[in-house]
């Protein structure tokens, strides 16, 4: 008897990721008659769909942020699997259908938000203030103050707003926005999808409502986990949606909260606004790649075994002769690092980095460091020697 095929959804992270996870899971099963989806967990929007038993033999797991819709689409449809298992964050733009197709989706359109006169600023503070996530960071103050002046909107900040430096500071620097505190995650997303303007927060809920509205304007910072040459598995940077007005900044990680001044006055002036054919081809140049030579020399002995257990241990067992050995004949292939790069710090400290990173000219800060920032005496952490 042929099996049902499946699209089975294993749930990762918080309810913006499991939301896309969903929508691409949605894309892949427009493509194959009679599927059906399980294994989805979005309690918040009714969507419980529990899973049935799956033989691993004839299951395709998807690990790459990239789904292959139309191999997968394909193995279901011929019978050469039974169950697809989407186990990858899936942020990125292609995962999806057009945006109207999911126009009926957590909640439908809302009449609700922030109105024609208005910019809604969303904010995420929560887990990211202690920057635990390198790539969710704050939106400087400085940009929102560009957005109003270029707009003449007037700003609404809506969600995470308890008391915080970053916080003291933006209602400092607009005493007369309105201040909206978070009403839970189905009320805050009918807000923003309900808004005349969006500048989302560095946050996956924050973009997908703002995509699934019915917006004018969204005004998209490339930054952090928005940007894609940084946080390089997600691409979430809708190029063809005229709604859209990008700005591109430079490189820009985490820190906690306390300094959060200072890191975003290292950028202060270095975003771009970017119309989208320029900015597709800042970020479809070629990538070059990592010098073995280079990144071979930088290999800090001491920093490689602490990072890798299981190096130090085949170097102790006698079945490794050093970690030096290691990266030159695997790690460098399996893109280990060869040594300590604080990049944040880095970043922060050389704005010109920040940039150059920004624009692709190295992969991250260590491969910055290796080809670049060495030469200049840059240096790689605030400890290390100039």
């Amino acid at each position: 008897m042929t099996r049902q095929p499946v699209i089975q959804v294993s749930p990762m992270g918080a309810v913006g990721n499991r939301m896309i996870q969903y929508i691409a899971a949605l894309a892949l099963a427009a493509r194959v008659p009679g599927v059906r989806l399980e294994k989805v967990h979005l309690y918040e929007w009714g969507i419980q769909i529990p899973p049935t038993p799956t033989d691993p033999a004839r299951t395709i797991v998807v690990r790459t942020p990239a789904i292959d819709h139309a191999a997968l689409a394909g193995a279901l449809r011929d019978g050469a699997a039974d169950c697809v298992d989407i186990q990858t964050y899936a942020q990125r733009v292609e995962n999806f259908l057009p945006h109207g197709a999911y126009r009926g989706l957590f909640g439908g359109p809302s009449a609700v938000g922030a109105g024609p006169g208005e910019l809604l600023c969303n904010i995420r503070q929560g887990d990211i203030l202690d920057a635990r996530h390198p790539d969710y960071v704050l939106i400087p103050i400085d940009f929102y103050a560009e957005l109003v002046e270029r707009t003449g909107l007037r700003p609404v900040f809506m969600g995470q707003l308890e008391p915080s430096p970053y916080l003291d500071a933006l209602r400092a620097r607009f005493p007369q926005a309105r201040y909206l505190p978070s009403q839970g995650p189905v009320a805050d997303f009918a807000f923003i999808r309900g808004s005349h303007a969006i500048v989302p927060a560095v946050s996956t809920f924050s973009w997908l409502a703002a995509w699934l509205s019915d917006a004018e304007r969204i005004f998209m910072p490339a930054l952090g986990l928005f940007h894609p040459l940084q946080s390089r598995d997600t691409h979430l940077l809708p190029l063809d949606d005229a709604r859209f007005r990008f700005t591109l900044f430079p490189h820009h990680y985490a820190v906690p909260v306390e300094r959060f001044a200072a890191a975003h006055a290292s950028i202060r002036g270095l975003w771009r606004a970017m119309p989208p054919e320029r900015l597709r081809r800042v970020l479809d140049a070629p990538v070059r790649p990592r010098d073995p030579d280079a990144h071979l020399a930088a290999v800090d002995e001491a920093f490689y075994l602490a990072r890798y257990a299981d190096v130090a241990e085949a170097v102790a067992g006698g079945g490794m002769p050093s970690g030096a050995y290691h990266y030159q004949h695997f790690g460098f292939r399996e893109g280990r690092e060869p040594c300590a790069v604080d990049k944040a710090w880095y970043c922060q400290t050389y704005p010109i980095a920040a940039v150059e990173l920004g624009q692709g000219d190295a992969l991250d800060p260590a491969d910055h460091w290796i080809t670049l920032g060495r030469d200049r005496g840059y240096r790689r952490h605030a400890g290390s020697p100039p």
